[in-house]
């Protein structure tokens, strides 16, 4: 669902030309849409663009906080015509309404929260007003879609995650036991769908699915339960969101999946999500793709592992320009142009933040098939806390706390690991300085780093005192941004090193690349 208004289109396309000529480098590829998928069963690549849902404005800025205060209403999206929900502060009050609803008016209902759907109309406003009842939206819940003008950009920007989500996430060796005893809701498109077709979001289930359990997933042992919120044209509502996360919750899940977002902040909804946390379950959701400074609901509320997108480029994964940021941005995931299944046995390649979201779940349950004493909540907290730190040092609004990395997660108690990376390289082309992050991501405190940063032909080093396990620090410099474009952009390298080649996992020391500036 594209949540932008057309007012925001011109914002958006403003931005894409601005990253385009100041950030990307010549060698990263780049991919349309989530929901504008790549047939790769055969030869030929088709693509194919999904219909596009209805649009809504962007939700409320920030991650909300507190419990349900009595108001339904809480939050501007787009709502769904004809419809309001009906909340009754006690039971004999919601029981008197069903007994005596005028025939036809009630769409859904919802026992735990004493809530229901139904029809407006002149019978709602003809209603005496009650402290009893309160009266708000529904809202439209689908697919984040990323937004159109990204398919008329070419495919020099980002790199193709393909099938090394489990690689960039530190998830190799992955074995049918990963996952096992552990119960994950789906919550998304049919899992049976009537239909094959790449032109519609029917797939996008399964597609969720194989990035969760299947060959791309990290918890093939998980029992995934579907519940079907989303429609054939990936288009749900908050009321029946709110319903699948309690009967989730109710029938044993440990990890709730929602690789789907909504621009309105609803009060059922918030109440379910309040109602998982307090059974300790993992819920992660989709940050959005609306290259927005705020994620999108669920994603926003406190507690929700709110999921976000980088490309595939092992040293230095760069962020998708269209995933939204905020502060309430917890991890990001691969998620451009990654392989999962289609219904009728293809094959796709689907990107965006509802891909990073699956995989986010699916390292979660692996973690918790590992160590079965740990809680879905505690799990998920794991996951963010021994995220590879991206971009540059420390948790920012663009990645969060990083890209997973179960490998971490799995050795956090193993002594002795001793692993220095390049975190991220960020380029100030107005200014004329390159930063480039590390960290370690070892067991161990390393003494005496050293770290090497290249920018225009020139070197320097930097000598900080010692770095403690997790720990993340940065440096700039200089060059001469007149030259650099005039030359048409700059090369820049990056490398950083452990006393007496002590790194065990010397992969990830060194990057390079030639970031390409307009002139």
């Amino acid at each position: 669902m594209n949540y932008l208004r057309y007012g925001l289109w011109g914002l958006a396309l403003a931005m894409v030309v601005w990253w385009i000529s100041d950030r990307m480098m010549g060698t990263k590829q780049e991919e349309g849409r989530e929901g504008r998928i790549r047939n790769i069963s055969g030869q030929k690549m088709d693509r194919v663009v999904v219909p596009e849902s209805p649009k809504a404005d962007p939700g409320k800025k920030g991650k909300a906080k507190g419990n349900f205060d009595g108001a339904i209403e809480t939050g501007a999206g787009e709502e769904i015509r004809g419809e309001k929900i009906l909340r009754f502060k006690d039971r004999s009050a919601y029981q008197r309404f069903l007994k005596s609803a005028p025939p036809g008016v009630v769409l859904d209902q919802m026992d735990a929260l004493q809530a229901v759907r139904v029809k407006d109309g002149e019978w709602l406003k003809s209603m005496a007003k009650t402290s009893e009842m309160d009266v708000g939206k529904n809202y439209y819940v689908a697919v984040p879609e990323v937004p159109a003008e990204v398919q008329t950009m070419g495919d020099d920007v980002y790199r193709p995650v393909g099938s090394s989500a489990l690689k960039l996430m530190g998830a190799e060796g992955v074995s049918s036991s990963w996952g096992k005893g552990v119960v994950l809701a789906l919550l998304d498109t049919s899992l049976n769908p009537t239909g094959t077709s790449l032109g519609s979001d029917e797939g996008h289930g399964t597609a969720m699915m194989s990035l969760i359990g299947g060959a791309g997933g990290a918890a093939p042992g998980a029992k995934i339960l579907g519940f079907t919120v989303l429609d054939g044209k990936g288009t749900g509502d908050s009321f029946s969101l709110a319903k699948a996360i309690y009967a989730a919750v109710d029938q044993g899940a440990k990890v709730i999946n929602m690789s789907l977002g909504s621009s309105g902040d609803c009060g059922v909804v918030k109440e379910a999500v309040a109602y998982a946390l307090s059974k300790q379950v993992a819920l992660v959701a989709a940050a959005g793709n609306e290259a927005v400074n705020r994620v999108a609901y669920p994603a926003a509320y406190e507690g929700v592992l709110a999921v976000g997108s980088v490309d595939g480029d092992r040293v230095n994964p760069e962020h998708l320009y269209f995933s939204n940021r905020g502060k309430s941005l917890d991890v990001v995931a691969p998620g451009f142009a990654v392989v999962a299944d289609w219904p009728g046995g293809k094959k796709v390649e689907v990107s965006g933040t509802s891909a990073s979201t699956a995989l986010v779940s699916g390292a979660i349950a692996a973690v918790l098939s590992r160590e079965p004493y740990l809680t879905g909540k505690q799990a998920a907290d794991l996951v963010v806390r021994y995220a590879n730190d991206v971009g540059k040092a420390g948790p920012d609004e663009e990645t969060g706390a990083g890209i997973v990395n179960l490998q971490r997660v799995f050795e956090r108690n193993q002594r002795g690991i001793v692993d220095l990376a390049t975190a991220g390289v960020v380029l100030d082309t107005k200014k004329g300085n390159v930063t480039v992050a590390v960290q370690n991501r070892g067991t161990e405190t390393v003494n005496s780093p050293v770290i090497e940063i290249t920018a225009g032909g020139a070197t320097r080093k930097f000598y900080p005192g010692s770095l403690a396990p997790g720990q993340s620090m940065e440096e700039s410099v200089q060059f001469d941004p007149v030259r650099a474009k005039q030359e048409g952009g700059v090369r820049i390298g990056a490398n950083v090193e452990a006393p007496r080649g002590s790194d065990q996992r010397s992969a990830n020391d060194m990057w390079s690349g030639w970031f390409k500036i307009s002139k």
